[in-house]
């Protein structure tokens, strides 16, 4: 309130309009409540009364306080509706065949800017989607000035030793034992089973001659994954998993850390206890198996996770912390996996030119697949890359202020938590000309033949930054970034090599992944 008029942001003076409105009207329930408690007949009424009084006061108290800090330049504007109707709405758009999140958050940015306030989960978030707002906040990893923070269910569902949930030294030590997992040329090490498996899933699919749920992807992504921690497929395991994993995403639209029997945290956290001991009979399988000394132990991310060690040469995990990770690792590459596969197949299928030019390219890569081919193969990487734009699998992330920070003119506490997002962030119209449209040509080098000057977005996504964050940014930036390009350059080749693709039935989904619920059929080329 300290400040002129001049420096307010747009929007500022309608949210604070809002706040006012709300506290008038929770002040006539307070109001109301004390002059019905007063009129009380029996101690119970009475109660009653005193509870819905003192319940409206508080969020009289929490509509002062906000816009207190508005005017005080803590925080952005935003509209944040009325609670229980604000999640309802929430869920309503995140749904299968639910389009509000993204026009919501577009809404948003029209009117607000590319930093606004947001409620979700609720608690109250800093929305930030614009390459500059990406850099600052990715910056305050480096520095200590931010550190994750994830929704509290989310962060209980993932376990305390997950590395999503480190920051600091301890961050920074686990994501030096797994990144050589990860790394670009290891990673190659995989190519010959992510393909053999691929060429195996994809003759099933396509032998059953109908149109299959994209929920297949699924398992495939889960058998990608399974195949690389431990060096081989088993088809009992990977199912037990698969369906206790789907019960454990569903915790994710839980509002309440409070484990009442039959919620959806409750069923999530019993789903994350079975899949913890599954994960425990087969680190004891594996360490029977595979001692340290063995190839495994040296070549496959369950290896890396039981015997790695520190620069004290002590081990540097506990078996909960590696049970807490795999489970972390299998989040972020099966559901992602997953939208990513489905949104590829459902914008090919919507693109029939896109469509045709990977068809032509696919079919004269080499045999058996090499890598370096599939990383420099142009149309490949830009339909990748393209659909990744457009539907990015993860909507964005959270970061929490570890001390006071100033962006834009705002001085933000300690505790203020910043959702960064990916959907806003690869839909700027400053960025990417149409950006509401599938056009692979804009990542297309100059020297091809379908490159179009005019669609050129002069981004490299192979870069990683902030103006294409679909792997999010900062020291949290996704551990398995090259496994997913090689999962998915992988399928992509295969599938437009070998057969001819038809998708019908497209749903889109934004929350707890974002992408496109379809039917897809194969069916092999006959020019082969």
């Amino acid at each position: 309130c300290r400040l002129p008029s001049s420096t307010i942001a747009p929007g500022m003076w309608s949210s604070l309009a809002e706040h006012l409105i709300k506290t008038i009207f929770y002040s006539l329930f307070v109001i109301h409540a004390v002059q019905s408690a007063q009129r009380s007949s029996t101690t119970f009424s009475y109660w009653i009364n005193s509870i819905i009084g003192l319940f409206a006061l508080w969020m009289v108290k929490g509509e002062v306080d906000i816009a207190i800090k508005r005017l005080q330049l803590k925080l952005p504007p935003g509209c944040l509706g009325f609670p229980i109707y604000r999640e309802i709405k929430f869920l309503q758009a995140v749904s299968i065949g639910g389009c509000g999140l993204k026009q919501k958050l577009q809404n948003s940015r029209r009117k607000y800017g590319t930093i606004f306030t947001e409620h979700f989960f609720g608690r109250l978030d800093v929305v930030v989607g614009g390459e500059d707002d990406l850099t600052w906040l990715f910056s305050g990893d480096r520095n200590a000035s931010t550190e994750m923070s994830w929704p509290p269910n989310i962060a209980m569902l993932f376990g305390p030793g997950a590395v999503g949930n480190q920051t600091g030294k301890y961050h920074r030590s686990l994501r030096r034992l797994m990144e050589p997992c990860f790394a670009p040329k290891f990673v190659t090490n995989y190519l010959a089973i992510i393909d053999q498996t691929t060429l195996e899933e994809l003759d099933s699919w396509s032998s059953s001659g109908e149109f299959l749920s994209s929920e297949l992807f699924k398992m495939y992504a889960l058998k990608l994954f399974y195949a690389a921690s431990f060096g081989r497929v088993d088809e009992d395991v990977i199912v037990t998993l698969h369906d206790d994993f789907k019960i454990w995403l569903g915790g994710f639209f839980a509002f309440t850390t409070k484990r009442i029997p039959g919620t959806s945290i409750d069923k999530g956290m019993k789903a994350r206890d079975r899949i913890l001991n599954t994960l425990d009979r087969l680190i004891e399988k594996f360490m029977e198996e595979n001692p340290e000394e063995s190839e495994r132990s040296q070549t496959t991310i369950m290896g890396r996770l039981i015997y790695g060690k520190d620069k004290d040469n002590n081990r540097m995990m506990t078996r909960d912390e590696i049970k807490d990770n795999v489970l972390t690792l299998i989040f972020a590459g099966h559901d992602t996996t997953y939208a990513s596969i489905a949104s590829l197949l459902y914008h090919l299928s919507q693109n029939p030119d896109a469509m045709k030019a990977l068809a032509e390219e696919s079919s004269s890569l080499s045999e058996p697949l090499k890598s370096e081919e599939l990383k420099n193969a142009p149309v490949l990487n830009a339909c990748m890359h393209e659909s990744w734009r457009m539907d990015p699998p993860v909507n964005g992330s959270f970061r929490k202020a570890a001390k006071e920070i100033q962006h834009k003119g705002y001085s933000f506490d300690v505790g203020t938590v910043f959702n960064y997002s990916i959907l806003i962030a690869t839909a700027d119209e400053n960025l990417y000309k149409n950006h509401d449209k599938f056009n692979m040509r804009r990542f297309l080098p100059k020297e091809h033949p379908l490159y179009q000057a005019e669609m050129d977005s002069s981004i490299d996504p192979l870069q990683g930054r902030t103006n294409y964050p679909i792997f999010g940014g900062g020291t949290h930036v996704c551990l398995g970034k090259a496994f997913a390009q090689l999962e998915l350059r992988v399928l992509a080749a295969r599938i437009t090599k070998h057969y001819k693709i038809e998708v019908r039935n497209p749903k889109k989904f934004f929350f707890p992944i974002n992408g496109w619920n379809i039917e897809f059929k194969l069916t092999k080329r006959k020019d082969l």
